[in-house]
């Protein structure tokens, strides 16, 4: 009895099974086509009119594509064919809406949640219009112009195109790519000023306009060699020849200084370290001129740079080695003084560096550094007091990245 009730359960499950498979196999033969099916069919048709030229076709699957398949749920193009596409069939009005469409998702908090559609299969539809614009884009815009659109539209229209288009040939150089963005930022430029209150100012300004000026932050070096002059100190020494090493920090227009300035000399008279250790004259000795100053950028173009500035730092005496080996009472012998220190920095700059490979920073620069310093020992040790000028000239490099500019 037992075996005959399994039997019989096994039966009813394998029966089952062969019934649901033939249903699951005949609702799938007799299922209709899904809107993703429609929108796929639809694109190819519109796809096989755009090559073999016949618009008028296009025009029809468009419109039917847009007011009868579309939703919420299914987009039937992406952002550049809608807008592309309406241009091309004068339905202006989709390209419009699709460019404040764009401009309204960009301006959602990434974090927010929201329903996407679900976008068209991938197929060459995208590829095969822009590898035919050329035959089209001339008309476009002249039937852009006879339109009755508004002025304000018929622009954001026509620079659209242009900026969708502008690397149309993959195979330009960066250099006129960068020219292309330039003329692109100046019909921006335009658009902006002629429509000051222009729905698509943020658009326009975020995705389509692309300045970049010179970032607030900016670090710079460099070395220099160079003369001091004893000025009123020329009765205890003699001219010398200096050398420099430093590093500045640049915010906007503002530059800090810090630098280390070194320069040797000869004695003119006795030098007194102290009461009882004196430096002969015709000695020589090491000046350290220690460097904190503040600038602020008068002057910036493609080639020059004048930045004056005023700051403190100290001044240093020391005998050199030789002579602290032949007198070892002068060995660990100093003379100091604070100091305040005005001047010019002045930079010709002769090479353009690149902070970005893909695009030219001319902003960032090596160049030549002209360095001009009064400092003014505040000291009453007679052979400290006096003030000196230092000229050195060298070699610097300053680097900035770049910013947008909306």
């Amino acid at each position: 009895m037992k075996k005959q009730v399994a039997f019989i359960l096994l039966f009813c499950v394998g029966f089952s099974t062969v019934v649901l498979s033939q249903d699951i196999a005949n609702s799938i033969k007799n299922y209709e086509l899904s809107k993703s099916d429609i929108i796929s069919r639809g694109r190819n048709l519109l796809l096989d009119s755009y090559v073999s030229g016949d618009l008028d076709k296009v025009n029809d699957a468009y419109l039917y594509l847009n007011t009868k398949i579309a939703d919420e749920n299914y987009a039937v193009f992406n952002p550049f064919e809608q807008i592309y596409l309406g241009t091309l069939t004068k339905n202006y009005s989709f390209s419009l809406h699709e460019i404040l469409r764009l401009d309204s998702i960009s301006r959602l908090d990434p974090s927010s949640r929201r329903r996407s559609p679900v976008k068209p299969n991938t197929d060459q539809l995208s590829t095969k219009l822009a590898e035919n614009s050329f035959l089209y884009l001339l008309n476009i815009h002249r039937n852009i112009d006879k339109s009755t659109l508004t002025a304000e539209n018929k622009s954001m229209l026509k620079l659209i195109l242009n900026d969708i288009f502008r690397d149309n040939d993959q195979k330009q150089s960066q250099e006129i790519k960068d020219k292309i963005q330039q003329d692109i930022n100046l019909q921006c430029d335009s658009f902006l000023t002629t429509y000051p209150q222009s729905k698509y100012e943020h658009y326009v300004r975020n995705y389509i306009r692309f300045a970049v000026t010179r970032s607030d932050w900016g670090i710079g070096m460099d070395f220099s060699i160079g003369y001091t002059s004893a000025g009123s100190k020329g009765n205890y020494i003699k001219d010398g020849f200096a050398a420099g090493l430093g590093w500045d920090f640049h915010y906007k227009k503002w530059a800090l200084f810090t630098r280390i300035n070194i320069f040797g000399t000869t004695t003119k008279q006795d030098f007194y370290f102290t009461r009882t250790v004196v430096l002969p004259a015709r000695s020589s000795v090491t000046y350290f001129v220690p460097e904190l100053s503040l600038g602020y950028e008068t002057l910036d173009n493609r080639t020059l740079t004048l930045i004056p500035f005023a700051g403190i730092g100290g001044l240093f005496c020391d005998p050199v080695q030789n002579d602290q080996n032949k007198v070892p009472a002068l060995k660990n012998q100093e003379l100091s003084s604070f100091s305040y220190q005005a001047g010019i920095n002045c930079d010709l700059k002769f090479k353009n560096s690149k902070a970005n490979p893909k695009l030219k920073n001319e902003y960032s620069y090596n160049g030549i550094r002209l360095r001009v310093m009064y400092f003014m020992p505040a000291t009453e040790i007679h052979e400290l007091r006096g003030n000196q000028l230092m000229v050195t000239v060298g070699w610097t490099i300053v680097g900035y990245n770049k910013k947008r500019t909306l």
